[in-house]
């Protein structure tokens, strides 16, 4: 299906990664047969498609490894590794774990398998030219066999950790590393910053830089038009249809959704982003929700757990919003003023007339020269 200009804007607008054309090649499915071991073992690594390499790099692999599942079984990640060309420095490459916005829960929609977004891409061949080893997790379910959690801040955390400790056992590269992430991959490096430290002991966690993150669900789902049976539908909730039924006991799809929205639903197990906003497109939360209401409810009490943990965390953190990114500057501020009240070092940084999109290209120097501020290189 040809993803029509209007949609591919929509898709942007909310983080997001759209499937690479029906005629790009894409790897199968890799079987995963090795026993279980720790997290961040490597299972499998590959020379990375020249098409989806960043521009400069050296040497790129995809890389499958182990990671901790959101169930908190052993499970399989794939992912890419970049590191920058020439000699590494002693003690190998800085490492940046860059979390990705959210492009859809299928194994089509994996960055692994269609690249990063330009306005991703942006960002990580800044700091690739800086000389950081890029890291990007495709999570949990995503290219790898099995089902995609969808929002689940734990696993989002474990995923990118390890695929840092993975790439340490594959490639030169340094102990130290930072979380670095955009809209739903913003969530997830603040998640990572305030597990890192237990989870992974071994790693030194250097800080986070959440650009345009998705957090505050409790004040998301307050949003008269999620619940208005008149209002458009937002085309995430299909995806939450989809995901809530393995993280959530008791949460059944057929309990809110209507024919048309269980249509929707089974269409999120195989549907990125751009296909689903066509398919959305034209109905609203009384075509798509038996009760808007009470289904909005439901959704913020399977989102509760993944609120991020508002602590002092270790390392210094970084939060980023557009002035006029559609989702609202004042969650990205709320989130700041909970991690400073709680004893973070947080700079929260407004970019104006920036949007979700136009933000990473905006800031591509500055998320740079904040990274170096973490790692104490300049």
């Amino acid at each position: 299906m040809t993803i029509s200009r209007k949609a591919a804007a929509l898709a942007a607008a909310f983080a997001l990664v759209l499937p690479a054309p029906a005629s790009a090649s894409a790897p199968p499915k890799v079987p995963i047969k090795a026993p279980i071991k720790a997290p961040g073992t490597p299972v499998r690594t590959e020379p990375l498609a020249e098409s989806l390499r960043l521009a400069g790099a050296g040497t790129s692999l995809a890389i499958w490894y182990r990671s901790t599942g959101h169930d908190g079984r052993p499970t399989v990640v794939s992912g890419t590794l970049a590191l920058p060309a020439g000699r590494p420095p002693a003690g190998g490459w800085p490492v940046v774990s860059f979390g990705h916005g959210f492009g859809g829960i299928a194994d089509a929609c994996a960055p692994s398998r269609t690249g990063p977004s330009p306005w991703e891409r942006a960002v990580q061949e800044t700091l690739l030219a800086a000389g950081y080893a890029v890291a990007v997790s495709d999570y949990e379910g995503l290219g790898t066999p099995g089902d995609s959690p969808g929002i689940d801040g734990r696993s989002e955390a474990y995923d990118l950790v390890d695929i840092v400790r993975a790439a340490r056992r594959v490639a030169p590269v340094s102990r130290n590393w930072a979380s670095v992430g955009y809209s739903m991959g913003g969530h997830a490096a603040l998640f990572a910053g305030a597990l890192a430290a237990a989870y992974a002991p071994s790693l030194r966690h250097m800080g986070t830089i959440a650009m345009a993150p998705i957090t505050q669900w409790g004040v998301q789902t307050a949003d008269p038009a999620f619940r208005d049976p008149a209002k458009p539908i937002n085309h995430t909730i299909p995806y939450n249809g989809r995901t809530m039924p393995l993280t959530t006991p008791g949460f059944r799809a057929a309990d809110w959704f209507t024919p048309k929205g269980l249509e929707l639903v089974d269409l999120a197990g195989r549907a990125c982003i751009g296909e689903m906003i066509e398919a959305v497109a034209g109905l609203t939360n009384g075509d798509v929700l038996k009760d808007p209401a009470a289904a909005t409810d439901a959704f913020a009490r399977a989102l509760a757990d993944d609120e991020i943990p508002v602590a002092r965390y270790p390392r210094p953190v970084y939060v980023v919003h557009g002035t006029e990114d559609v989702i609202p500057i004042a969650l990205s501020r709320m989130t700041a003023g909970q991690l400073r009240g709680a004893g973070t070092d947080v700079t929260f940084v407004p970019v104006e007339g920036a949007d979700h999109i136009t933000l990473l290209p905006a800031i591509a120097t500055r998320v740079r020269e904040w990274t170096d501020r973490l790692f104490r290189r300049r």
